[in-house]
């Protein structure tokens, strides 16, 4: 009795461990990243290319009541050196930067490229080093979002 429990829990455990691969790579691909700094408007502009290696269609939009489709979103999230040269939202639990506009496509087909633009505010002083900014901006990572669900984290240094 006491080989055949044994035994049991060892399959369960077996099941359970490969059921969930924690390890499994996103689907999602940066292939390009450009960095605009708009010194008039105070503007650090991210233009990305992002490629679905996947099977399924990403960010095929959710079905709710509301008129505006919540489809494949992004993010970027400062990390230290970026976020001192940056507005900064005030939120309780994500970091985020002063958002000041962006688009891009609402979906990526399987094997496709889709391309993104998100737009943040530099810091509203004086003596603004947009060396620095520019040189910073790839201290950050990338949130990808279907709907609301994150479905990456892309760390943008990597890039």
């Amino acid at each position: 009795m006491k080989k055949i429990t044994m035994f049991l829990i060892l399959v369960f455990v077996l099941v359970s461990l490969t059921a969930f691969d924690m390890t499994k790579k996103s689907d999602i691909e940066v292939t390009g990243v450009d960095i605009t700094i708009m010194e008039q408007s105070r503007i650090l502009r991210y233009d990305f290319t992002l490629k679905n290696n996947g099977k399924k269609v990403i960010g095929e939009g959710q079905d709710y009541p509301g008129h505006h489709g919540i489809y494949l979103n992004l993010a970027v999230r400062p990390n230290e050196k970026l976020e001192s040269l940056m507005e900064m939202e005030s939120t309780k639990s994500h970091k985020k930067m002063a958002f000041r506009g962006g688009g891009g496509e609402g979906s990526i087909q399987p094997g496709k490229e889709g391309s993104f633009s998100l737009e943040y505010q530099i810091k509203m002083k004086k003596d603004v080093d947009f060396e620095a900014v520019s040189e910073s901006a790839l201290d950050a990572t990338l949130i990808v979002l279907d709907g609301w669900k994150v479905i990456a984290e892309i760390p943008l240094s990597q890039e």
